[in-house]
């Protein structure tokens, strides 16, 4: 016989213990799978923290715990390509190269800051160094390098993490696996860059920790996200890239780089930014940069405007906007859900509901970019995670 549980029954908890396999099976009004539609009157089978079965026609295993929420929507567990919610600043400045340095020494579990992430979506961060030196991970993998006149150099390596955890380990899902970098067009960053990579190039393996990041980065095997001012500064970076065909990168720039983006559309570069709406330098006309990118074919995602509770409060109001001003509804949907989940390499469990991913899952009572929609649970892996009062 099935155990109906209802949602306004459920006991979340923060933590996600082992333990003996568990089968769930949740009933929706609709599942907004994100790469293969929406599923009305949809069911989700998850053992064991996965999702083994998925659609509106499905048997459900007869010692399933079955969750009935079939007046709401269920929706993905949102990704954060891009933070660093929760860490503590980066050490002092100077232009060097620290690829053996990890952002995840720096994660403290026990703070409230990642409660108030967990209740607005988030199930997937990606923790980056900070751009004076240290490193950086994904809350759910990566490696960093950092450049710039602030603190500049290669900064270490990052992760992916859970948002959720009694310890650091918990939290965890990928230590290293994302290399990153703050460019400046200046000739002393740009030949620390490529004197680091140039180092590293001819290598297929290495037991020095400075030096396997790299290779990792050059031969494609993860991420490498680079940060960079303004449209001048990517051209320059185009061409100091031109060496490094493997190289997987994404840039996180500001709001001009639209004036570049047949270039980046080009080279198949994807792009994380803000979302907001900006106003076209020297005057008083509103732009919709996330459009005019998705518009000229590139990828994008989109990151709060700050680490602070304040700013993932206003996440998802903010995209709406973007929406409402012309952005493509389903290429917003795509840009905080399996677009950065692609962009961090993870896309193979996390940033849409399919068989064999991460049952991440929002469940909600309305369109997830409607005005005055609420997530009213939040999983992780099949465990509740938060419930909203």
């Amino acid at each position: 016989m099935h155990k109906v549980i209802l949602l306004s029954i459920l006991v979340c908890g923060l933590s996600i213990p082992a333990g003996a396999e568990e089968i769930t099976a949740i009933k929706a009004d609709r599942v907004d799978t994100i790469t293969s539609g929406l599923i009305e009157n949809g069911i989700i089978v998850i053992k064991d923290g996965r999702i083994t079965a998925i659609g509106n026609d499905i048997e459900i295993p007869e010692t399933a715990e079955i969750i009935d929420v079939s007046d709401k929507t269920i929706f993905p567990g949102l990704v954060n390509p891009s933070s660093r919610i929760g860490l503590s600043s980066p050490p002092g400045g100077g232009t060097s190269s620290k690829p053996h340095l990890r952002v995840a020494d720096e994660l403290y579990p026990h703070q409230d800051v990642y409660k108030h992430v967990l209740r607005r979506g988030f199930t997937t961060i990606g923790l980056v160094p900070g751009r004076g030196g240290g490193s950086g991970f994904i809350i759910f993998s990566g490696s960093m390098i950092s450049f710039g006149s602030s603190g500049g150099g290669i900064a270490g390596q990052g992760a992916i993490i859970r948002p959720v955890g009694r310890k650091p380990e918990e939290m965890i899902v990928i230590k290293s696996g994302l290399l990153m970098i703050n460019f400046q067009a200046n000739d002393r960053t740009k030949n620390v860059i490529k004197s680091a990579l140039d180092s590293a190039k001819s290598k297929t393996s290495s037991t020095d920790p400075k030096v396997q990041p790299l290779i990792n980065a050059l031969q494609g095997k993860i991420p490498t996200f680079i940060n960079c001012e303004g449209p001048g500064d990517i051209l320059h970076l185009l061409k100091l890239l031109e060496p490094y065909k493997q190289m997987k990168v994404v840039l996180n720039a500001d709001s001009e780089q639209y004036r570049v983006a047949d270039k980046l559309a080009k080279k198949k570069i994807p792009v994380i930014l803000t979302p907001q709406i900006d106003f076209e330098p020297f005057t008083r006309n509103r732009i919709n940069v996330p459009k005019m990118l998705a518009d000229a074919g590139i990828k994008i995602a989109f990151m709060p405007k700050s680490d602070s509770i304040y700013a993932h409060e206003d996440f998802l109001r903010e995209v709406a906007e973007l929406v409402k001003a012309g952005l493509d509804k389903e290429i917003a949907k795509k840009a905080i859900t399996i677009n950065p989940a692609q962009m961090l390499a993870v896309d193979y469990r996390l940033g849409s509901l399919e068989v064999g991913k991460d049952a991440n899952l929002l469940v909600l009572n309305g369109d997830l970019l409607d005005i005055g929609t609420k997530i009213e649970m939040v999983m992780i892996e099949g465990k509740v995670v938060h419930k909203a009062p």
